[in-house]
């Protein structure tokens, strides 16, 4: 498909990005390109539109395919473009996807079937039928049992992994131990990727190729950094950073995703900060601090 990635090109810093809204109701398509091209500028690997911080679940079909097509858009070839599906269904995640993948994404990133709460042979399905009917586009499972309830066994991503079903993945269990048995299973053949903001220094060390975080959106330069150092082996200053940038991830997800981070985009002249229910922007005690913890950042 002229849409595929390589999996060598599954690496470093892809920022989950948010949708801009004007006043809720409308997604501001001007301040998206702002945003995508601020970040294209700031030498992230690549861009990852309509997951979870993207507020996937608050937006229609229709605005979830046009935001995926603005972003290709705006990235104009220069960086991957990674569309998230979180539909718990067969039937609505096969048609996003193939919409994403008309509109230019270079991959999907699927979550792991909910509600239902499949086995682990009904995942393993899952995938080999979504890779069938996408005609082998490149698929990243999404595997993030802290807001789904599912877990994907490192047996299970394994024998993805190996089949050639998927190309990567991102990983948000918070358990070290699982994620150092996914990178004995399928470390050598796909590009596993943290979603663990917190995490993500253990995670590189233990074999990670990247991530897709959700704060590189907001303070992309110093994940850039970070990245880089953990790559050219200076572990204690790739921490430095990670340590310095805590405060500030601290307010970011002391309440749901993205409302914290669109909160702080507006702080800083991003967007209007705005969110759809059922999420609702932070009060005035946690905007207090995460205005603090930008200014400390910026000192």
């Amino acid at each position: 498909m002229k849409n595929q990635l390589c999996v060598t090109d599954l690496h470093g810093i892809y920022a989950a990005i948010t949708t801009p809204f004007k006043m809720r109701k409308v997604v501001d398509y001007e301040a998206l390109d702002a945003l995508v091209n601020r970040l294209i500028a700031s030498d992230v690997s690549g861009i990852v539109p309509v997951g979870g911080t993207g507020e996937y679940t608050a937006l229609s079909p229709d605005e979830r395919y046009r935001v995926v097509e603005a972003v290709v858009r705006s990235t104009a070839g220069r960086v991957p473009v990674v569309a998230g599906i979180l539909s718990p269904g067969y039937a609505e995640a096969l048609d996003h996807g193939k919409r994403f993948l008309q509109a230019g994404a270079n991959a999907l990133l699927l979550v792991a079937p909910f509600y239902v709460l499949p086995s682990q042979e009904g995942i393993f399905d899952y995938f080999s039928n979504y890779a069938a009917d996408t005609h082998g586009a490149t698929l990243l499972l999404y595997d993030i049992p802290g807001r789904t309830g599912v877990h994907t066994s490192p047996e299970t991503v394994g024998r993805l992994a190996n089949a050639g079903l998927i190309k990567g993945m991102k990983a948000c269990d918070t358990d070290v131990a699982h994620f150092q048995k996914v990178i004995e299973s399928a470390g050598n053949a796909i590009s596993v990727l943290s979603g663990d903001d917190f995490l993500y220094p253990i995670h590189v060390a233990l074999g990670a190729r990247g991530g897709i975080l959700a704060s590189p959106t907001l303070i992309p330069h110093a994940w850039c950094r970070l990245h880089q150092n953990l790559q050219e082996n200076n572990f204690q200053k790739a921490l430095d950073i990670h340590r310095g940038l805590k405060p500030l991830l601290d307010v970011l997800f002391e309440e749901t995703n993205p409302g914290p981070l669109k909160a702080a985009l507006q702080l800083t002249g991003h967007s209007d900060g705005s969110v759809r229910l059922p999420l609702i922007s932070p009060g005035i005690d946690l905007r207090k601090r995460i205005k603090a913890a930008l200014s400390e950042m910026s000192a």
